[in-house]
Formats: structure tokens, sequence, C-alpha cells
């Protein structure tokens, strides 16, 4: 095996969790010393480490002064991340991989957002209709019985703003984390070990009263166009989320399974995620034509008490790039003290054995059409990636017409320069969401509101159901017959 991670999830940190961050960093390179030198057989040596969701606790939306309440949590958080890094990675925070999970989602922001809705008689039918639309702003509340609309979306992207500030401070400025859902996603490359992980947001459009996890269309779109970067190719493909993708009936908490199809059908052999507090393997074939799978791995809970049935458990998971093949090490809790935990080997059923051993599909075959603008491509993400947005975009400017790769870069290039009448000359019209969204910011900013009036009306606007499209069309709309 020539790579190791550490797979933990659902930390739910706390400054009141029982466990402290001394005890819990204390109790895992206690349990390292046990895999990786005295069991048999010995497990190599985490290399990456692998956060799927879950990081704080969170607090309940009548708390006071909440988001210093946040801010004590993810301190805590920041703290024992920190703390792991340093002693499991040699302090490479790249080498550390963080997605949201539902606990990160603010619920004091989420109900700050709504107001109630009357349901009138004449306007039930619709009411419902709306309500189970996809990105719908309407939520239904079991516990009073109430129908209510997400009046400001401005504070309900607010609900990951506490985790954004975390994330930019765990990764000093070098990565940050977009409100707006369709950039939800970072990707992680690692060439020598041969892989990229990308890392997804599975909280779009999740909250107390519509906890179905999903993750936005843009970021598996994003994800597809960037995996097809020619820098990229021939890269084991690792997905990470959090929420799971199949549940208990009467559950709603879990994600739509068809998000596994997509991950196989852009070439992603393994799936890392959290949320559901067991440990679990699950094998997904892929239905629509070619002959793919995803091995999709949960971890337990590392931080939160939980019912006997399900102790605290984290994985240890081994895998050999090269020859496709990997073994799945689950470490539980072996004692009842919360707040000394002691961890072992634990059979994953129905395997009887201390660890599991399984095979991964390699990644698709490298495409073979590149054109003549592949190396400006690449030289343009070395740019981006640098954080020089005006070489890249000078060199993508000339290619984007022709080459679909090259225009999402290109945009998030002249987003992060602000340059509206760049922008504007290279995507009016717009061909995306994305597109869409930044073009009208780009024609309010320079003063074309009548060529911003034109642009309300084209079907890719006036007819969108994405709940970005349709904010921004709302907020210009208004803004323009004022």
């Amino acid at each position: 095996m020539n790579l190791s991670v550490l797979h933990i999830s659902d930390l739910h940190r706390d400054p009141a969790n029982p466990v402290r961050n001394d005890v819990l960093l204390d109790s895992l390179e206690n349990d390292k010393r046990h895999y990786a030198a005295e069991e048999t057989p010995v497990v190599r040596s985490p290399d990456l480490i692998i956060i799927s969701g879950d990081i704080i606790q969170g607090i309940k939306p009548e708390t006071q002064d909440p988001d210093a309440r946040l801010r004590e949590q993810y301190h805590e958080a920041l703290d024992f991340l920190a703390m792991l890094t340093d002693r499991f990675v040699g302090g490479d925070r790249n080498r550390v991989i963080v997605v949201p999970g539902n606990h990160d989602v603010s619920t004091y922001h989420f109900e700050k957002s709504l107001r109630r809705v009357d349901i009138l008689p004449d306007r039930k039918k619709d009411l419902v209709t709306q309500l189970f639309q996809p990105g719908s702003r309407l939520r239904w509340s079991w516990s009073d019985f109430e129908l209510y609309e997400i009046a400001d979306h401005t504070l309900y992207t607010q609900r990951l703003a506490a985790f954004a500030d975390f994330y930019a401070e765990f990764y000093k400025g070098a990565r940050t984390y977009d409100l707006d859902p369709a950039k939800q996603i970072d990707i992680f490359d690692f060439p020598e070990f041969g892989l990229t992980i990308a890392g997804f947001s599975s909280c779009y459009n999740n909250d107390i009263f519509n906890t179905q996890g999903a993750i936005h269309p843009s970021c598996i779109a994003f994800t597809g166009t960037r995996m097809r970067d020619p820098s990229l190719q021939n890269r084991l493909r690792i997905a990470v989320w959090h929420h799971n993708a199949e549940g208990l009936p009467g559950h709603s908490d879990f994600m739509d399974p068809d998000f596994l199809q997509n991950l196989i059908d852009r070439g992603f052999s393994l799936g890392f995620h959290g949320h559901q507090h067991r440990p679990q393997f699950l094998d997904t074939r892929f239905r629509h034509g070619i002959d793919r799978k995803i091995k999709v791995i949960s971890a337990g809970t590392l931080g939160k008490g939980t019912s006997f049935q399900h102790r605290r458990a984290y994985n240890v998971v081994e895998l050999d790039t090269e020859n496709r093949t990997g073994r799945l090490h689950v470490r539980e809790m072996q004692n009842d003290n919360l707040n000394l935990p002691i961890w072992g080997r634990c059979a994953l059923p129905p395997n009887t054995s201390a660890y599991y051993d399984f095979e991964f599909d390699p990644p698709p075959e490298p495409e073979r059409h590149f054109n003549v603008n592949t190396e400006a491509l690449i030289e343009a993400q070395r740019f981006h990636d640098s954080g020089n947005y005006r070489k890249a975009a000078d060199l993508l400017i000339p290619v984007a017409p022709s080459d679909a790769l090259a225009r999402p870069l290109l945009l998030d290039c002249l987003v992060r320069l602000k340059d509206t009448r760049v922008l504007i000359a290279n995507f009016d019209p717009p061909a995306s969401n994305d597109e869409a969204i930044h073009t009208m910011d780009a024609l309010w900013a320079e003063g074309r509101h009548d060529r911003l009036r034109e642009l309300l009306r084209i079907p890719l606007i006036a007819k969108s159901s994405d709940p970005s499209v349709i904010e921004i069309r709302e907020k210009y709309t208004a803004r323009l017959t004022k």
C-alpha cells in the first residue's frame, strides 16, 4: 500500500463536549501506536486526513449571541484540527480535506431568514406544488404546523458563514469557502500519490425544515469539467461529502442516490462520507451503460456520545493506487467512558476479520482529442491556482470562444478581478447559470441598464428555476422598475 487515509467524521466539537481536545487527540495518537507498530497486520501511518462534516455541534435557534457561540465551537474545532494536522501529517494543512455537514448549518440564521405564509384556501394547491419543487424557498414546519418562506435569501446563505470563516482560517487563507452554493466545491490534487480529491458540500438547501442532503448541480458540473483538465489525467478520483446516500424508511435526511450515479459517470472510484454515525461499505454499480462502480466508505462519529449499538468509530483506509486495491480498518471505541476513549479493531459486518479488503476501478481513459489550446489551458490553470488571475485571463480570452473548458475558468478569473467590462465582452449573452448571474451583476455595475432589461427576458434567466438565478433576477427586476 502506497497511501493511507485517516477518515474521521462528525466531530461535533463544542467547549461543552464531554471529551476534551487534548484527550481525544492523545487517544488517536495512542491508537496509531497500536495499529502502526503493534498489531498484525501493521497499518501504514496516515498520509492524508479526510474530515467528512459536522465539524461542530451547532446552535439552537434561540441561542443568545449566536455568532459568538458559533465562533467558540469553531475555535474548539480549529484547535483540535491544527494539533491533529501537526501530529499526523507533519503540519501540512493541504493534506487535510474538510467538508461541512448539517450541524455546520446555522439554525439561527436559517430561522431569521423566514417569514410565515398564510395558507389561503384558493392557494393551497399552488403552495403544495411550490413546496415540493427542487430548490423551493417554501418550508413546512411540523413542530408548529406552519408554512414558511425564505424571505431573506442573503441571510439564508449565511447559514454556512461561520464554517466559511473557519475554513479560511484553517487553511490560512490558501483556500476559501464561497457562500454561493453553486461554488461550494474544492479540489485537492496530490500528484505524488496519483489522485485528486473533490470536497463537496451536501448542504445545498439543507436546514432543519428541509433535512435532505443535496449537492448543487453546478458543483458536479464544475468537477466534471475540472477533471477533464489535461493536468489531472490518469489521477484516481475520490469524492468527499457528508450525507449518506440511502436511509431508513421514514427518514428524509439522506441524499438522492442518483448522486452516486453522477460520480461514477464522471470517473470517480471512491467516496467518503459520514452523517449516519456508523461505519459502512457500499459497492454501487453504474446503471447507465458502461461497466463502472464506486466504492463508498462511511465513518462513524468521532466526537459525539452515541448509543451502545453504534459506538464512536473512525477509519484508516490503505490504498494501493497502482494495483487498485484497498484495505479498510474500522477503529471503534472499546470502553464505555466517553471522557477517556480507548480505540481498537472492529470487524465490519458481515465481514468477520479485523479489516476489509476491496478493489476499486481505475480512472477513466485519458481523453485523446486535446486541441491546440491544451498548453494554454494548463498554463492558465497554473496562474489561476497561484492567484495570478490577470495572466490566466489573458491566456484564456483567445481560446474561451472555442473551448468549453476555458469558459468557467475565465469567468472565475474575471469575477475575482472584478473586471466587469471584460466579463461583459466575453460572456454576454451568457450560456450557463453562473455566466448569467455574473453578467447581470456586471451590466448593473457598468450602468448598462437597457441591456440588463433585455437580458432579464432571455429564457435562460426568465425561466430559470435555479435559486441563485431567481434571487439575482428578482433583485434587478425590482431595481429597474423603481
